[in-house]
């Protein structure tokens, strides 16, 4: 199984037995970072009831030996507000908007993937 394989296998079904003890997530442009695994999923979690993912199309992909870099056009759907994206904007901008661009996703594997 690839990485990237795995890696879209963590978007449909996230678990936290694939990510490593020391792994985060974060948002760049609003300088947002989420550390551990527990607290990854929870985030996620909380995130689809703010935003609905519409479409993730990997465009490229470099692989490593415990870890993959993805670029993905991902398409959104705010549903109640802008989530982590953009966050402290009105909902009246947001709402019921879908919105296409590019996201850089790393993802490190666990020791015993």
């Amino acid at each position: 199984m690839s990485l990237k394989s795995t890696y879209l296998d963590f978007v449909r079904n996230p678990s936290t037995g694939i990510l490593a003890e020391s792994a985060s997530l974060v948002y760049v442009p609003t300088l947002t970072s989420i550390s551990e695994p527990t607290a990854i999923l929870k985030h996620l979690a909380a995130l689809n009831k703010q935003v609905r993912k519409k479409t993730e199309n990997v465009l490229s992909a470099v692989e490593g030996w415990n870890g993959v870099s993805l670029e993905v056009e991902t398409t959104l759907e705010f549903l109640t507000g802008g989530g982590t994206y953009l966050p402290g904007l009105d909902d009246n901008f947001l709402v019921d908007k879908a919105v296409t661009f590019p996201v850089v996703c790393k993802l490190l594997l666990a020791p015993n993937i």
